[in-house]
């Protein structure tokens, strides 16, 4: 074969560049932010789920010392109204035995005022409306026990009205007021956490709601991103198998379509029975465009002689480029090898046309052709090939311009 054509020249990326320019570097963005939501969210979840803990945990130790401070209030609230209740039995029966402290109080200690505010701890409010109960609780005892020593003592004793004052009314009235209203407000605010709580529990639940669907979302978004990136890598790995099976330059396929379709191709002419036939096409005088014109010029006469050729073929014929000048023709289908004679002689005709070039000049080639016939010998495509080519050595031996037949006579 004559000199080769210089290939189109390609400047190669850099592979940093070449990898972030890949649709495939969308994989990894689509990994780095689904990493970054997803650790976003699950850090959003337990932060909620920890404010809730805390906020449950907060709400239980609140109900369990409300429980405490209500059931002490009711246990002193007992307390002095048996002493009370010990002191009119008392001034009705004269009965020592209605004084006994074990009637009164049957717990080793006796609920106390001071107990209950040391036990309301740090709401200053509730201890300023307990702080009289102390004193009022002191007096109350103390004018019970001195009752109790004057009834050892005496036997009989004055009305404990007369003892006591007026304390024995106005100061458990006094008492039960202060530590009903305290109950009151230790209910209030328990009703008031109880609502609080609630009110956290909606607002974590309604947060969990958005966050959950943020999640549905953000995963929709990257299943909706991730299709994308799949459909653009199929495509990517769709083009890049073309090229891989088609000539750059002409656009037409290349020795590796022919390799993997060579199967295909002569089953084809095997099924049905008609001759297939493989005409080498190689350039004439091309070698001289390249040196007169440059490669620019030589690549454009690549270009319009592989247009000539496919206008002279069928859809089912295959044309493709090996490389440099160098063309295969594949007729799928011809009833004889006149038909194929017919299509080389009209190969050598167009491209002995001349060709216009861009730069102002005119390219003046031709074209020398080999033809081989399957498939009544089993023949492979390499075999074929090899018998077109030597077909065209001989076209060029008798002059250029022409095409022989293996295994022919020239014609």
């Amino acid at each position: 074969m004559t000199g080769a054509a210089r290939e189109a020249n390609v400047d190669l990326p850099h592979p940093q560049a070449a990898s972030n320019g890949s649709v495939f570097a969308g994989f990894r963005r689509v990994l780095r932010l689904g990493t970054l939501i997803f650790a976003l969210i699950i850090t959003v979840l337990f932060a909620l789920i920890f404010y809730q803990h805390q906020r449950a945990e907060e709400a239980v130790r609140s109900v369990e010392h409300t429980r405490q401070v209500i059931a002490y209030i009711d246990s002193l609230r007992t307390y002095l109204l048996n002493l009370d209740n010990a002191v009119r039995k008392y001034a009705e029966s004269q009965n020592r035995s209605d004084l006994d402290p074990a009637l009164i109080c049957r717990q080793s200690t006796c609920p106390s005022a001071e107990q209950l505010i040391a036990l309301i701890g740090a709401d200053a409010a509730q201890a300023a409306r307990l702080a009289p109960l102390p004193s009022l609780q002191s007096a109350l005892e103390a004018g019970f026990g001195a009752l109790q020593q004057r009834a050892e003592a005496n036997g009989t004793a004055t009305p404990p009205q007369r003892e006591l004052g007026g304390f024995d009314k106005s100061a458990i009235e006094q008492i039960h007021r202060i530590l009903i209203e305290t109950g009151r407000e230790e209910l209030n605010q328990l009703e008031t956490r109880e609502t609080a709580r609630i009110h956290d529990q909606n607002l974590s639940s309604m947060l969990l709601g958005v966050a959950g669907l943020w999640t549905g979302l953000a995963l929709l978004a990257l299943y909706r991103e991730t299709g994308r990136l799949i459909g653009a890598g199929i495509h990517a790995e769709q083009t890049i198998r073309q090229l891989s099976l088609h000539d750059p330059l002409t656009g037409l396929a290349n020795r590796r379509f022919l390799k993997e379709n060579e199967k295909h191709l002569i089953a084809v002419a095997r099924r049905s029975g008609i001759k297939m036939a493989v005409l080498a096409v190689d350039l004439d005088e091309f070698k001289a465009v390249n040196d007169r014109y440059g490669h620019a010029a030589g690549d454009a006469v690549l270009v319009t002689s592989a247009e000539r050729m496919k206008r002279l073929l069928r859809e089912s014929d295959v044309i493709a480029r090996l490389g440099g000048d160098e063309f295969v023709i594949v007729l799928g289908q011809v009833d004889n090898a006149e038909a194929a004679r017919e299509v080389a002689g009209r190969v050598v005709l167009s491209l002995s046309q001349p060709i216009p070039l861009a730069q102002g000049g005119t390219a003046h080639i031709g074209a020398s052709v080999g033809i081989a016939m399957c498939c009544d010998d089993g023949e492979t495509l390499d075999e074929l090939l090899k018998q077109a080519d030597a077909a065209l050595y001989a076209a060029k031996r008798d002059g250029k311009h022409t095409y022989r037949e293996a295994g022919a006579a020239g014609r």
